[in-house]
Order: structure tokens, then sequence, then C-alpha cells
């Protein structure tokens, strides 16, 4: 398959049939229109439903064969006894792809698997594609299309590509993950894979401009041959960051009644995405932030972790959590320790590893703090550093004293310029806060600026090892 040409109509097309359009509140048929509407998109878009003159204030169609436009793409929306007969007429329409977002297929039963295979065999007489069944849509943002039941407040432009054999918990990805500034420019469901797999769309983003990193959340692999031929050649040029479902036997059982996936032995699809260069992402909650880890950060080379903290218990955890990871917290030289006493560390304080800076009384000290990190990033002893802490608690309010916006103005400075401090020596530099921007001003006035903060340890122990895994064979 050229998948260029042939799956571009899915992500990019000049035209849309939404088939099943309404207006209905809760129906598929209105939630994809709603989010085809809900950008600038500057294809034509014409709704199909019988009953309808309108849907959503645009005229509708009864029929497909009404429409004398050339139509790309066509999505689905309507009951599983009338898809078979509708794909038959796209195919007869000259419709380039289609996007079945139907249920009740291969996922339910035998009979349903053979349906599937039935629709399949339609579109290729035709030379026509099929999405699905059993998905929630596609978008692709670099385009303003969303045809998705994603809300359009929780979508964010940036050059991260997800292919998913899920549709709902990677929307609940996406909603959690708009308030830390996270999300992905294109996205799509496969569902039941009929015809077009997740290995064509990887291959897609393997040669998409706009897609930097591509993230995956798989049960099967349908041509495992063909799949380990495509992650081996993408990986090299792009990072795969892939969440594998379906490992354990009740997982398995369920993806199986999810998407009609036979997910397989969690031993093999281990061996296979080490051999691949994928990076195995041990839970879908890291996803994102690896995603965007691997596309925002500098290369993690080597193992040495300098932790800043204003907790020394803070500090302990986190060395526990990169260590048990393979990454190390080494104790930093003496020479270097002696430096960091010069700038203004009191004898109390430890300069060791952690350098524990509530420890040293320096909370407003911010030109010393600074001077700390590049010190510390400086020495060519470490190759990454976590600041963590330095967030605090509590949303500020219009009477707050000013000493306490003075305290959080500093905060944020220190934090500001640690970030900055990456760019500066191409060193990973994250940023750790217990507190979530719905918890701290602090969090929530530097996220709004784009500056991510990780609200968990063991976060950012598994995205500082696993970028360190990647780029060490690079």
């Amino acid at each position: 398959m050229d998948t260029k040409s042939a799956l571009d109509v899915f992500l990019n097309p000049e035209s849309v049939a939404v088939i099943g359009a309404t207006d209905r509140p809760g129906s598929w048929g209105s939630f994809i229109m709603q989010g085809l509407m809900s950008r600038d998109y500057s294809g034509r878009i014409y709704p199909v439903n019988p009953n309808a003159e309108k849907v959503f204030g645009i005229s509708a169609f009864k029929h497909i064969n009404d429409i004398t436009d050339p139509i790309s793409l066509a999505i689905v929306t309507i009951p599983a006894d009338l898809v078979e007969r509708t794909i038959a007429e796209c195919g007869q329409r000259q419709v380039k792809g289609a996007t079945i977002i139907t249920a009740g297929y291969g996922e339910a039963s035998e009979k349903g698997k053979a349906q599937e295979n039935a629709l399949a065999r339609i579109a290729r007489s035709y030379g026509m594609h099929l999405l699905g069944p059993n998905v929630s849509g596609t978008f692709n943002l670099h385009a303003d299309f969303n045809a998705s039941a994603s809300p359009a407040e929780h979508l964010l432009c940036n050059r991260l590509g997800a292919i998913s054999q899920g549709g709902y918990a990677f929307y609940d990805l996406l909603a959690s993950g708009f308030s830390r500034g996270m999300g992905v420019g294109k996205f799509v469901h496969t569902g039941n894979e009929c015809d077009v797999t997740s290995t064509d769309f990887l291959e897609y983003f393997g040669n998409d401009p706009d897609v930097e990193v591509i993230l995956m959340y798989l049960e099967t692999v349908r041509d495992a041959r063909h799949f380990v031929e495509v992650a081996r050649r993408i990986s090299k040029v792009k990072p795969i960051v892939v969440y594998k479902g379906g490992k354990t036997q009740g997982s398995a059982r369920a993806a199986e009644s999810h998407t009609g996936a036979l997910s397989g032995v969690r031993e093999v699809y281990k061996g296979v995405l080490h051999q691949t260069g994928i990076i195995a992402s041990p839970t879908m909650e890291l996803l994102l932030p690896l995603g965007h880890a691997l596309l925002e950060r500098p290369p993690m080379r080597g193992t040495r972790v300098a932790i800043v903290t204003m907790g020394g218990s803070w500090g302990v955890a986190l060395s526990d959590f990169l260590e048990e990871l393979g990454l190390t917290v080494p104790e930093l030289s003496h020479k270097l320790q002696q430096s960091l006493k010069a700038l203004g560390m009191p004898p109390r304080a430890s300069t060791k590893n952690p350098v524990d800076i509530g420890a040293s009384g320096l909370f407003f000290e911010e030109d010393i703090i600074l001077a700390i990190g590049r010190e510390i990033l400086s020495s060519g002893e470490v190759d990454a550093l976590v600041l963590h802490g330095m967030g605090r608690p509590g949303m500020l309010k219009e009477d707050a004293p000013a000493r306490l916006k003075l305290f959080l103005d500093i905060n944020k400075r220190i934090i500001s310029g640690f970030n900055e401090m990456e760019n500066e020596t191409a060193l990973p530099v994250l940023i750790g806060s217990i507190y979530t921007p719905w918890e701290s001003q602090v969090v929530w006035d530097l996220n709004e600026q784009g500056i991510r903060i990780y609200n968990r340890l063991d976060e950012i122990a598994q995205v500082l090892s696993l970028m360190h895994n990647y780029w060490k064979s690079k």
C-alpha cells in the first residue's frame, strides 16, 4: 500500500460526508458533526440524513447519491444493518475512504468478524479503504480537521502523532493532559482494523514531517512480521512509544471483547518491542508525558542525575525511584561541593547529591539557588538535573500579603531559570512538584507559560530512564 496517498483521506480530506449526521444530543452523528465544526476546517462538509433538512445549520442530503460534488471521505454513523449497503454505495460514488464508527462487529461475535470481512471485500472491489469499524474517528489539528468525539477544548496542536486501537481512554488522556499543556497534533483510532491497520498508520506517521514522535496504544498486532519491519525502520529516525494492553489473561479477555483483538503472550510482545527499538511505556498514563519529553527535551545520554530539592525526604524518595530504574544519583565531587558552599550553602545543608536547598534556608536567595543549578550542570559530573519542591500549595487570593506574593514570584523566577538552563546546557532539566496546576498558584502560572512541571516522582524517574534507554542506542 502507498500509505501516503491511501491514508491521507482519513486525516486531510478535501470533503467529508457524514452519513447519519444529526444534531440529536448524545448520538455519534452529532459528535462527529460538532467535531468537524469546532475548528476552521477548509473542506466541504455534507451531512447525510433522509429525515432532516438541515443539521447544525448545514443543508442535509437524503442520500449520498444526492451529493453531486466529489467526496473524499465518508464517515458512517448508522446502525450496523445498514452499513454494508452504504459502503457499496460509497464505492459506487468513488469515495476514497470510509471511517466506520458503527460497532457490534468482530468485538461482539464470530458473525461480526465475518461481516467485517465482507465490508473489506466490498471496499477493495471499489479501490476504497476502510478505517474501523468500531472507531471514534480521527483528527489532524495541523489542517484544522477534527472528525472525532474529542471536545475541541481538549486538543492542542503539536508534533506528536497518536495511533490507538481504543478511543475513549485516549480521549481521557487528552482531557487530563490539556490542563498540563499536553496533547497530540494528529490522532487515529483504528478499532477493529478490518482493512487499514495501526501498522499502516505507523508507516504513514513515519513519513509525515508534521510528526516527530509517535505514540501507540496497542491491544494486538495483526501482521507481526510487517509491524516489526516497519517499526524497526521508523524507530531509527523517530521515537515510537507504545503501551501494550492485553498482557495478562484478564486484560486479554477484555481486549477481545473491546476490539476483537487476540492479544498474545506478554513475553513475546516484550521481545518484539525491544527488537524494533520501540520504547515500551509502563503505563497508559505515561504516554503523553513521555512523548512530550522526547519531543521537547535534549537527549539523555548518561545515567547520572543531580537532584536539587526543597525537601530532603523528596530527594531520598526520588533517588530510590531513579536508581531502581537503572539511573544513578552520584555523590558530587569534593571540588564541586566546595564550589556550592562557596556560593552560599551553609555547612548544615547537604551538598553531596541530593542538594537540599530547604535545609540551607536559602528560600529567598534567587541568585544563589540559580547559581547552584548552573554550577552543577556545567561541572561535567551529571547528565540531567531535577529541581523538586519549589511550587508552593494554595491559590493566590487578591488580599494575599505582599510577603507571600514576593515569595511566589521568587519561586516562579527560580523555576523559570532552571527551565532555561536546559537550553543553555543541552542537558535535560525536569521540574517537579507534588502539586498540580489546580493546587498551586505557582504551578498554574508556570503551566500557563508552557513550563512543564511533573507532579509524581515515579513519572520523573520513568521519563528520564526511558529517555536514556532510547538515546543510548542512538
